[in-house]
């Protein structure tokens, strides 16, 4: 009789350890690959500057580094850089980082993240001046997260939209690592 009273809190316990360790699984996965903002060396110009890093346990990689004033007068480097490593983290958190876009929010380019090609923007990565090219700027992004060596692609953009598809283990694997 005892047994049949206490089946029923067995059975809550069982569902609460399930549907604990169900939503410990997404939280490790956030773990392999961390953004933060730290400041990067760049070897043009000898300086330190604020600079968005991919953290993975094997490897630290520049994205973007902050080396001119952004969008905002009144945001520096140092603060433009935390607040985009945050939404990159956002992203790979929300596995919304597997396509990169460019498009428009509240009238301004932007560079953004989609879960599919075609599909709308999912985070904005980068809101862009009104002076500079989305295309180039996403092309550019792009071959960094891909872990090539970056050239400026001159293209006049319009209103066109690209989709690029990212790996980013492949990112990991194959970028130089900073110390």
């Amino acid at each position: 009789m005892k047994i049949t009273s206490i089946s029923p809190l067995l059975a809550g316990c069982t569902l609460g350890a399930i549907a604990l360790s169900l939503s410990i699984i997404p939280a490790q996965a956030s773990e392999d690959v961390q953004f933060i903002c730290a400041s990067g060396y760049d070897r043009q110009t000898n300086k330190r500057f604020p600079t968005t890093f991919a953290l993975s346990s094997q490897k630290k990689v520049a994205v973007i580094r902050w080396k001119y004033p952004w969008f905002h007068h009144d945001l520096s480097s140092l603060e433009r850089c935390q607040q985009v490593s945050a939404r990159f983290q956002s992203a790979y958190n929300n596995s919304s980082l597997a396509f990169i876009t460019n498009s428009k929010n509240n009238g301004q380019k932007v560079i953004c993240t989609s879960y599919r090609r075609g599909g709308a923007c999912s985070v904005v990565l980068l809101t862009l001046r009104p002076s500079d090219d989305a295309i180039e700027v996403l092309s550019i992004l792009k071959d960094a997260l891909r872990g090539r060596g970056t050239q400026p692609l001159m293209h006049s953009s319009g209103e066109v939209q690209v989709y690029y598809q990212i790996d980013l283990k492949k990112f990991l694997e194959m970028a130089p690592s900073e110390s």
